[in-house]
């Protein structure tokens, strides 16, 4: 408008202060790279190769590497994406389970469509990894690791990366380890808080030494009993991934560094622990040699009823005492309805009724496939 000033919150004797609207820039000189960002395919790690620990070496020796990730949901979604975006070769993911609407809040690989049609958790983030890097290799299984294929499944694996929600199955994994001399990432995350711990494989200490044997069924507290907080499955990821690339880019003086070191965290009232595991003289696995997860004579044991529609599950590990089903009962109200018996509860889920007994053994009604019911074993009793 002509003869108006137009209207400004900035006093007169601040207007030396005030950013000039579009400064002149200067035309570059003659050879001078004039890129500010990268900006090609090629360029994707430029950062990441600016560390001093990685440099242009390390991100080769990581473009070499393969890693197993056991299990697609919250930890294993987060750290399989931090290592694909860090440009490690090769992951092979594992997980028995499908998308539900409850993994949307946390599991960052999935969508509302992976929910809505069931898509195997395994299968979903292997697509959603490769839209984000195309250079690396993906090699997805909808299946549970167990005995009979774990060791095929983790054959030429620099790391293995645990993201599971059960105790045997990361025995099995500390079996293949152990056998194999593989290194491998113990980790969990649990309502605001979790825990990670390098293992390395060629000796002790391992899980054997930690935990002895696995507790007896619905003692620990589980994701779909207790809850879990994004972010503190974000931090136990990310610390997880961080242990593994280290190891990917410095090989054994990494691994005999971080071995048997504990960390654990609580991200709701922040604090961060750390306490070192020994190995243990007596322990049957790494000292033993005894493999009784790979060699399937501790294992799990799944059975079909015939006649019916159910599906009867034990746990992987003869428990050391029974189920305490008062306990039991109290974790399981807040999900459905128990029906309390003298030797067994009775829970109602969404199109399944899980009768739970003293002796730690469920069945499923309204169940046939006995993947699906040692899924929500692990999710509703613990092992």
């Amino acid at each position: 408008m002509t003869g108006k000033r137009a209207p400004s919150n900035i006093e007169d004797g601040a207007a030396n202060n005030a950013i000039p609207v579009a400064a002149p820039i200067a035309a570059p000189k003659p050879g001078a790279d004039t890129r500010s960002v990268p900006d090609s395919p090629k360029d994707r790690h430029h950062r990441q190769q600016l560390l001093a620990v990685i440099g242009p070496a390390g991100q080769s020796r990581l473009a070499g590497s393969r890693v197993l990730v056991v299990g697609c949901g919250a930890l294993g979604t987060l750290a399989a994406e931090y290592l694909a975006r860090a440009g490690v070769g090769t992951l092979t993911l594992i997980d028995r389970d499908i998308v539900e609407w409850s993994n949307l809040g946390r599991q960052i690989g999935f969508t509302e469509q992976d929910a809505r049609e069931g898509r195997p958790k395994a299968l979903a983030l292997a697509a959603h990894l490769a839209r984000i890097n195309s250079d690396i290799e993906i090699d997805a299984h909808s299946a549970e690791l167990r005995h009979t294929n774990a060791e095929e499944i983790a054959r030429g694996n620099s790391v293995i990366l645990d993201a599971t929600d059960n105790v045997p199955t990361r025995f099995l994994i500390n079996d293949v380890s152990c056998h194999h001399g593989v290194p491998w990432i113990y980790a969990g995350a649990v309502e605001t808080g979790g825990h990670v711990m390098a293992l390395p494989g060629t000796k002790g200490p391992c899980l054997r030494c930690y935990l002895g044997a696995p507790p007896p069924a619905g003692t620990l507290a589980t994701c779909d009993t207790a809850g879990v907080l994004g972010p503190a499955v974000a931090a136990v990821a990310g610390l997880e991934a961080a242990i593994a690339l280290r190891i990917l880019v410095e090989g054994t003086p990494a691994i005999d560094e971080l071995a048997g070191r504990l960390q654990q965290l609580e991200v709701w009232s922040p604090r961060w622990r750390e306490s070192r595991l020994a190995a243990d003289p007596c322990c049957p696995t790494c000292v033993g040699r005894r493999f009784e997860y790979l060699s399937g004579e501790i294992g799990d044991d799944r059975t079909e009823l015939c006649g019916r529609k159910a599906v009867q599950v034990r746990p992987s590990q003869a428990p050391s005492a029974p189920v305490d089903l008062d306990s039991a009962a109290t974790r399981l109200e807040p999900l459905g309805r128990v029906d309390r018996h003298p030797h067994y509860l009775r829970f109602h889920g969404d199109g399944f009724a899980m009768t739970l007994f003293a002796d730690s053994r469920a069945i499923f009604d309204g169940l046939t496939d006995p993947t699906r019911a040692r899924s929500l074993y692990s999710r509703l009793v613990g092992e």
